[in-house]
């Protein structure tokens, strides 16, 4: 998310808002974005509704409780179509800013 925040100039400058979302619950998010310095919204989807549509939740059909959010980046245009989706296996795994800004400009 740091690199996020040092690199969101670059972002705006292509008319992208970032988004950071996750399962935490709001005043957990509020205390990290504050703590990180984080000047982009990040949102709460407790109920991974917004995660299991997009592709992002991680499930074990074993278990009812396993329900957690995988690394992913998306670029979704105003009209709500995903115009690049990238769901990463590993939580150790990251899409750099650059592939994410090149994705963009390929938008223009």
């Amino acid at each position: 998310m740091a690199a996020f925040q040092l690199d969101l100039p670059k972002f705006e400058s292509r008319n992208a808002q970032v988004v950071g979302i996750s399962t935490d619950f709001t005043p957990a998010q509020q205390a990290w974005s504050e703590k990180m310095g984080l000047t982009f919204p990040l949102v709460s989807d407790l109920s991974r509704k917004t995660l299991e549509s997009y592709g992002f939740l991680e499930e074990d059909p074993k278990s009812p409780l396993y329900r957690y959010a995988r690394r992913a980046y998306a670029i979704i245009d105003k009209t709500g179509t995903v115009r690049y989706l990238k769901v990463l296996q590993s939580p150790k795994d990251l899409v750099t800013n650059d592939e994410l800004l090149g994705e963009l400009d390929k938008l223009k």
